[in-house]
């Protein structure tokens, strides 16, 4: 569940809490009490089935991905599903449940975006395989970027 859900989770009880504390209306409580249940169970349900498409995703296109170097991506791979592995520099929207791994091999580095946490921890500094479709960046359409479906701590 991300950090943005878990927040709107403790601002909605706290409003609750005050609510109650400050009317003693307990009728109200048998709208809230499920309200808030809703508010866990609805986004941890969601994360679960996005977390299980990427696994039936990654294991239909996984074998069919091609592996390469990121310094050979280009204009032509995109579409194809490729698969590449290095060096996390960067991780940005972890807290969103929407991280963005900026990874870099040998030959050159590349943004891998997922939608949904990965399986394992990833940390700064990890060795990764990552599995996706190569994409132009949304925002500045001349860059690429890889579109995961799994991405892996390599145990060294």
């Amino acid at each position: 569940m991300s950090a943005l859900a878990w927040v709107a989770f403790i601002i909605c009880a706290v409003a609750v809490t005050l609510h109650y504390t400050s009317t003693g209306d307990s009728r109200f409580l048998l709208y809230a009490v499920p309200g808030l249940i809703m508010l866990l169970i609805i986004p941890m349900t969601l994360a679960w089935m996005s977390r299980r498409s990427f696994t039936q995703a990654n294991e239909q296109f996984g074998p069919k991905a091609r592996a390469c170097k990121i310094g050979k991506i280009d204009q032509r791979m995109i579409g194809d599903v490729v698969r590449i592995s290095g060096e996390v520099h960067k991780i940005s929207f972890r807290w969103l449940n929407r991280p963005h791994f900026h990874i870099k091999d040998e030959t050159a580095d590349i943004r891998v975006i997922m939608f949904t946490a990965p399986s394992n921890k990833i940390f700064v500094g990890d060795t990764v395989e990552a599995v996706g479709i190569v994409m132009k960046h949304l925002l500045t359409r001349n860059r690429l970027i890889i579109s995961a479906i799994s991405v892996k701590r390599i145990e060294n």
